[in-house]
């Protein structure tokens, strides 16, 4: 380099495949079942520039809990995140920015999607000698519903490829009507049976998984997305009602169970690891909660789920974690614990 300056560049090899006859997923040739969390940047003092100690005891947590596996959420991660998951031997899903993105995002050929090939450029550029990293992915929970938007999918898929055949490219896909999944090599899902809708979990994936792989049978299946709220406070109710830690751990483990069992899902990632917060606007709209004076971490002495405006947000937070925004565990955290733990 000019100057004499020196650049130190850390790599490690891994290759991703699947196994013939059975369409499961490989790392370096052997058939695995992928498990853990999806995992959002984002804590309460230091918001989405996290301290190294700070992604240093979620990593640590996350191990302690039988993680093998993480989704990144719907963004480019920090590099000192992938050094991290490089060194600890779990596999990572990387994705571009951009979730929720609209039929008429996909259509636009002169703006959106010339700048989402550049940033997916950029993601690769940036963590192409990462080993963690097995899947590229974008556009989340996009309109694969609507046939028109596939050459928008068909042009990604087919880029991500073209510069790194050795790993899949995914998107999450929400919609059992998806029209695109020809061009994935990984097929995604994510769903949230028996929270947003009455499935029963074990039935309903169960059902999907073998849906999966009769349309697709040389293609690996994992779960993208799936679980239920919990609001930490709500530890002590005398019935499992919606949004106590009882409901949110029976549920889950409901999930986990089939997710683990099933030999036609290759991997599965909770959403999510931690409580986090959302939209100002949901906020304004759930209202905020009521904090105990003077007790650290904050603690709420009174929330209100049901408040007719609310889109699912008390509190001003998404409450799924299996620990809350401060990472303190709740029950749902030692449920998966101990089946991912087991299942290893």
């Amino acid at each position: 380099l000019p100057g004499g300056q020196a650049l130190t560049e850390r790599f490690g090899l891994r290759m991703s495949g699947v196994a013939p006859g059975t369409g499961r997923l490989t790392l370096n040739g052997r058939t695995v079942k992928l498990h853990g969390w999806c995992h959002h940047m984002q804590w309460p003092q230091t918001a989405a520039s996290p301290t190294e100690e700070q992604m240093d005891d979620d990593l640590d947590m996350m191990v302690s809990a039988g993680t093998n596996y993480i989704r990144g959420g719907h963004y480019p991660q920090d590099p000192r995140w992938l050094d991290r998951l490089d060194e600890r031997g779990i596999a990572m899903w990387e994705e571009t920015m951009g979730p929720n993105p609209t039929i008429e995002n996909l259509l636009d050929w002169e703006y959106f999607m010339p700048l989402q090939m550049q940033q997916m450029d950029e993601m690769m550029d940036m963590s192409m000698n990462h080993a963690s990293i097995y899947t590229w992915g974008f556009f989340n929970e996009g309109p694969s519903y609507d046939a028109r938007v596939c050459p928008a999918y068909a042009a990604c898929a087919a880029h991500a490829r073209k510069r790194d055949p050795t790993r899949f490219q995914t998107w999450a896909n929400n919609w059992t009507t998806d029209q695109c999944l020809e061009h994935a090599s990984l097929l995604a899902f994510n769903w949230y049976p028996g929270w947003y809708d009455a499935v029963d979990p074990t039935t309903g994936w169960h059902a999907y998984a073998a849906q999966m792989h009769h349309r697709f049978p040389d293609k690996p299946f994992v779960i993208s997305e799936t679980g239920a709220g919990g609001i930490y406070e709500w530890s002590h109710n005398a019935t499992a009602a919606k949004w106590t830690q009882g409901f949110q751990a029976e549920l889950i483990a409901k999930d986990v169970k089939a997710g683990l069992s099933n030999g036609n899902i290759s991997g599965m990632t909770l959403w999510h690891w931690n409580d986090f917060k959302i939209k100002d606007g949901d906020t304004v709209s759930c209202g905020h909660c009521d904090f105990l004076p003077g007790v650290y971490p904050p603690t709420c002495k009174y929330i209100n789920p049901e408040t007719p405006s609310c889109s699912g947000r008390p509190g001003g937070k998404n409450h799924k974690g299996v620990v809350d925004f401060w990472r303190r565990p709740k029950e749902s955290f030692q449920v998966v614990k101990k089946l991912y733990t087991e299942y290893q």
